[in-house]
């Protein structure tokens, strides 16, 4: 058999946080290859009919998304396959909805509802950083983004310090720099990943040998992760608002 990606996904092979009927189809949509892996990610033609309710066949999905009706990240987006990940922000102008995809402890992705005020703000996971060419600072991000942060003199000492692990809140879909929230302890964050997603609450402590965090919550409740799932999320409250804990 000839090698080369994948172009169909069965249903029950389909990542647990996709709400879709297992059994009522044998196949479902395979979101494209972008800017969030298909493990972290849901199409958004699933999200139109399946998590948002707003269509009800495959066909008339399509031809919504195709029409340029909905909004990824401040971009009119047309493709139906386009993976759609943590913290991406979906907008369906005509009737007014705004969502912002978080974690949740049912799932590792789920729809948030958010005001309108929202819709032009997105937190980014600093993931890596390169230095280009003349010294210049190169930021990775968690969606896909890079950001390029001018340098006036490589051999100074920067003005700020950017790290992987820390967070920024940008603009979109300009990608103009907010906020820098550190990855430091006494921070607020949110567990993206593991038994614990979706649990917000204070950074105690952070053990870097073992790359471990503990995380408290406001009842009290502490629990530790591995820090690749700990996101920053403001420094005294979150910068966004989130689902109520019930």
């Amino acid at each position: 058999m000839p090698k080369g990606s994948r172009k169909h996904l069965k249903r029950l092979a389909a990542p647990g946080h996709w709400q879709i009927r297992r059994k009522e189809h044998p196949f479902t949509i395979r979101p494209s290859p972008g800017s969030h892996s298909l493990e972290e990610s849901v199409p958004l033609a699933v999200i139109v009919r399946d998590m948002l309710s707003l269509t009800t066949t495959s066909k008339e999905t399509r031809q919504v998304i195709a029409r340029g009706a909905v909004k990824v990240d401040g971009l009119v987006r047309k493709n139906y396959k386009l993976p759609v990940g943590l913290m991406d922000v979906i907008e369906i102008p005509e009737i007014k909805v705004r969502y912002r995809m978080v974690p949740s402890s049912q799932h590792l992705l789920a729809i948030h509802s958010i005001p309108k005020g929202e819709v032009g703000i997105k937190l980014c996971k600093i993931v890596g950083k390169t230095t280009v060419a003349k010294g210049n600072i190169q930021l990775h991000l968690h969606d896909g983004r890079n950001i390029l942060i001018p340098v006036k003199d490589p051999k100074a000492k920067p003005e700020q310090e950017y790290n992987s692990g820390d967070t920024l809140l940008i603009t979109i879909p300009k990608q103009s720099i907010q906020t820098h929230v550190p990855l430091k302890e006494g921070v607020t964050a949110i567990i993206t990943g593991g038994v614990h997603k979706g649990f917000v609450g204070i950074l105690e402590k952070i053990d870097s040998e073992i790359k471990l965090g503990t995380i408290k919550g406001a009842d009290g409740t502490t629990f530790q992760t591995a820090l690749r799932y700990v996101f920053a999320i403001g420094e005294d409250k979150p910068l966004i608002s989130l689902p109520e804990v019930s």
